[in-house]
């Protein structure tokens, strides 16, 4: 691939077609016994990319794609650059209610999806039916006529006002970020990424593009699994991937639900990003793979990174940084007052270059907030993140934390004013707060509510938390919701969160039920289900659940299913996959499933 400063130069979709032209026979994605060939699937985007021209598709239109994780979706975002719009991809998991209103805020041309898609999202624009019977006619739109500095993708992120907002990146920022991956990981033909991140987070467009611009193949991991470390395991191993990027949390659930001596050398590079990464990860990585180990950081305003670390073995690092910025990138560290703090100082961490993103689709106010320009031996606009950093003498940064109140859950950057907001639409909620309490994997949000009078305030937790999860995506829903009668202020008169994150991890401290004896053998259902409740609220740390509430929105995540499989086996006698709790997320279907496989899973060795 070129030099990110040529690459920023070009549009994606050319780059992409020189590259299909040059090794056709080479192969492209992967999925399963599928194997999409690079003519192939140039032939396809093109037949795709007319389709949306024949629909009324032109140059700087928005087009949505609302598919499960497939081929048939990579086929779709690229379509969309070949017609000259950009894509807006949306998680089939997340709840159709905000998926709509994200739509209608962003008004695309058209929504690409499946019949199945359609039925369930109701789309507020018309739809294109990928599996429609009328296959359409193989021809090649009319080169799009847009720069590259056009909008290539749109990516939205949650809003600290309750609004999500939604990022317009360029092809040129795209192209650029993808020839730096490339510069600092060299891959080519042979090499293989995994795809499996959710298109909700800006990492999925490097398991996209960087592959697909230098003759690498995709393997596309199976939809809903991106959390099942045995599948992806195999996806490695059994297709011979060579790139994998993910949230620290991933990776630590690869460590901790394999076998302790499972190797994963086959691999040349592991990125992670979104989380911090600590030192004891990367030393046990190391010793579980020969693969190099880097740690990118950067909000999606600026396309996925804007710095990178590869973490130095031997000796393994006792501070995990996040570098110096990637080629065409400046990373500006400034004090309140927007001047530049001498090295080894904390400043809040200001992005320029090619990758900054143009600014918030249809939010001006909000783009020139965070979008700024006039900064003192800055050119251009700068990126203000409202993150804290410290340059070392060599140049790299170390991240240092937040100066305002969003956080990161699972990888996902979540604003707790966007769940506060939310939460004030439940009925008999008359104030909200929300928190988020713990350190790395244990990180949890924690919601606080005044009701109204007369409400019920036995029953209104529940009653938010299920509001919620019909509105919110899964990394957003509180692991508990509390009925206070006032939200406590400091002496200012402003909201105490300090307080209420003090209070926050009670809820889920308050005298969980004894483990089931090892011993116990669940024959019946009823049997199976309190196996299943017993050893939930052990690991939770929850006095109760019902029999419908799913694990992953009462503070479950990679961590604590590792452990209810662990429990589970050790009481059943018998091998458990993930992938049950994974598809299966409630004492209800749970228990179910394992009754189903009690006969048939072998013993635990």
């Amino acid at each position: 691939m070129e030099s990110t400063r040529a690459a920023a130069e070009q549009r994606l979709d050319h780059l992409l077609l020189q590259q299909w032209e040059r090794e056709p026979d080479l192969p492209a994605l992967i999925r399963g016994d599928s194997v999409v060939t690079a003519g192939e699937l140039r032939d396809r985007v093109l037949a795709s990319a007319a389709a949306l021209r024949e629909r009324g598709v032109v140059d700087g239109d928005l087009v949505a794609v609302y598919q499960p994780r497939s081929i048939e979706f990579v086929v779709s975002v690229l379509a969309v650059v070949f017609a000259g719009a950009a894509h807006v991809a949306f998680d089939v998991g997340d709840p159709p209610e905000r998926t709509r209103h994200e739509i209608v805020d962003c008004a695309p041309r058209l929504v690409v999806t499946t019949r199945e898609g359609a039925a369930r999202l109701a789309p507020p624009v018309p739809a294109l039916l990928i599996d429609d019977d009328r296959r359409p006619a193989l021809e090649q739109p009319a080169p799009p006529r847009t720069a590259p500095a056009a909008p290539a993708v749109v990516l939205f992120t949650s809003g600290s006002t309750g609004r999500p907002k939604a990022s317009v990146i360029s092809h040129a920022a795209v192209a650029s970020r993808m020839a730096a991956f490339q510069k600092g990981h060299p891959m080519g033909p042979g090499d293989r990424v995994l795809h499996h991140t959710a298109c909700t987070f800006d990492l999925y467009l490097a398991e996209l593009y960087w592959p697909l611009l230098v003759g690498a193949a995709v393997v596309i991991a199976e939809p809903g699994r991106q959390r099942d470390a045995a599948h992806l395991a195999r996806l490695i191993q059994d297709d011979r991937v060579t790139t994998f990027c993910g949230v620290p949390s991933l990776l630590e659930l690869f460590l901790l639900d394999r076998d302790s001596t499972e190797r994963y050398d086959g691999l040349k590079y592991v990125i992670v990003g979104g989380e911090a990464l600590s030192p004891d990860l990367v030393r046990r990585f190391h010793a579980r793979s020969t693969a190099s180990l880097t740690n990118i950081y950067g909000p999606s305003e600026c396309t996925v990174f804007a710095t990178a670390w590869t973490c130095p073995r031997d000796p393994d690092p006792d501070l995990v940084l996040i570098g110096p910025p990637v080629p065409d990138t400046t990373v500006h560290l400034l004090d309140e007052n927007r001047l530049a703090v001498p090295d080894g100082q904390p400043g809040e961490v200001f992005i320029g270059g090619v990758g900054v993103a143009d600014g918030y689709l249809g939010r001006p106010e909000l783009t020139a907030e965070r979008f700024v320009t006039g900064i003192a031996g800055a050119e251009g606009r700068l990126y203000r993140t409202g993150d804290l950093a410290r340059r070392h003498p060599d140049g790299a940064l170390e991240f240092l934390g937040r100066l305002d109140h969003q956080v990161k859950i699972r990888g996902v950057r979540v604003e707790t004013g966007e769940v506060e907001a939310t939460a004030m639409r439940c009925p008999g909620v008359r104030q909200a707060a929300v928190v988020a309490a713990g350190s790395g994997s244990d990180k949890r949000l924690y919601a606080f509510v005044v009701p109204e009078p007369g409400t019920d305030r036995q029953a209104l937790p529940a009653e938010v938390r299920e509001r919620l999860r019909e509105w919110l995506p899964q990394a957003m829903l509180p692991s508990a919701v509390r009925v206070l009668d006032a939200l406590p202020l400091t002496q200012n008169g402003k909201l105490d969160r300090q307080s209420l994150a003090q209070q926050a991890p009670v809820e889920h401290r308050a005298e969980p039920a004894a483990p089931p004896a090892a011993s116990d053998r669940a024959t019946t259902t009823g049997g199976m289900e309190d196996l299943v409740s017993g050893i939930w609220r052990t690991v939770l740390g929850v006095p109760q659940l019902s029999h419908d509430e799913d694990f992953f929105d009462i503070g479950g995540d990679s961590f604590r299913a590792v452990q209810v499989m662990g429990a589970v086996q050790e009481a059943l006698g018998r091998k458990v996959p993930l992938d049950v709790l994974l598809r299966l997320p409630t004492v209800e279907t749970f228990s179910a499933g394992l009754l189903e496989l009690t006969g048939e899973a072998e013993p635990v060795r």
